[in-house]
């Protein structure tokens, strides 16, 4: 089980890693904020074809799931609904957005490696998991790797697309916010997984901030920009479509449901992969300058991933 959940999370984090090309692509012709509800709202409408094509495709089943589902939901389960969907549906895409607009696609992702350290902070916190010493030193040479390879690039400025040290310095202030929602997002996430899947926890949280998102995505549309010039500019509207499906609801719902089954900390350490990922996609779609140094840190993280990887966790979700 706990291999079918390493599995999972790895394919999870693929989708991942197409997050940040996608949003640069998107903010092409979107500010951040409108991006993200956009990509919001297109996620919104997955989740409810998800509901119809289920009951369609097993009505009986469906039917008596869904009884069962609404008569045990309670009004606090709703509100830790309702706080994910914030979290993850507009706190991290949001955050990421604003920090594309600042830094290249491919620095990001590297510096957002530390969000498997922000994870197992989360589940020690929250979820009280008790992760053994060799997989925080393991985290701690990540964290320390990300704060070399940010000092290097503020200094050098390769590979980092900004204008001023101000530039610099906010895009880093937005990623440190996307891994601090990212991390509290999914632990929550993973702890309602006992209960419910992992489907209808991002889709219930996508339809409980769907008015936020709706609402947002229309009245922040520019005036100058028509629908037909929307569609003309094809590359930002595949962008938020994956955005959208890949990267918010399937890449959610399989994330949520491999740190329910293999542990927050332990399936937490797949994203130190994200990043050598991502900046093979930014080269590949975006054209972006890929540094020594950035194969060097994502290769040197990689190697720790499989060293915390063999290790146990005696921890459970409470």
């Amino acid at each position: 089980m706990k291999n079918i959940s390493v599995l999972i999370g790895f394919i999870a984090v693929i989708m991942f890693a197409g997050t940040f090309p996608a949003t640069k692509l998107a903010l092409e012709v979107y500010s951040p904020l409108h991006a993200t509800c956009l990509r919001a709202s297109s996620a919104t409408l997955f989740a409810l074809l998800f509901f119809i094509c289920v009951k369609i495709i097993n009505r009986q089943i469906v039917i008596n799931a869904e009884n069962h589902f609404f008569s045990s939901i309670s009004l606090n389960e709703i509100r830790e609904l309702f706080i994910i969907g914030l979290l993850l549906v507009f706190g991290f895409p949001g955050a990421v957005a604003f920090a594309l607009a600042e830094v290249s696609s491919a620095y990001s992702a590297v510096i957002l490696a530390m969000l498997p350290l922000c994870l197992s902070a989360a589940a020690v916190f929250i979820a009280k998991e008790r992760p053994p010493l060799l997989f925080w030193a393991c985290s701690l040479i990540a964290a320390t790797l990300v704060g070399i390879f940010m000092v290097n690039a503020y200094y050098l400025k390769e590979g980092v697309n900004i204008e001023t040290n101000q530039n610099f310095i906010l895009g880093n202030f937005w990623l440190l916010v996307a891994c601090l929602c990212a991390a509290i997002g999914y632990t929550k996430s993973a702890s309602l997984n006992k209960k419910f899947s992992g489907f209808y926890i991002i889709s219930w949280g996508l339809c409980l901030t769907s008015p936020i998102s709706f609402i947002l995505s229309y009245f922040l549309w520019p005036k100058n920009l028509s629908i037909y010039d929307a569609l003309y500019h094809s590359s930002s509207l595949w962008g938020v479509l994956y955005l959208g499906l890949l990267s918010m609801f399937i890449g959610n719902c399989l994330w949520s449901i491999a740190l329910s089954k293999g542990g927050i900390a332990k399936i937490g350490q797949l994203q130190f992969l994200q990043p050598f990922i991502t900046i093979f996609i930014s080269f590949w779609l975006l054209s972006e300058i890929i540094t020594k140094e950035m194969i060097l840190f994502a290769s040197t993280v990689t190697l720790v991933v499989i060293i915390g990887q063999r290790q146990r966790f005696s921890g459970k979700l409470t």
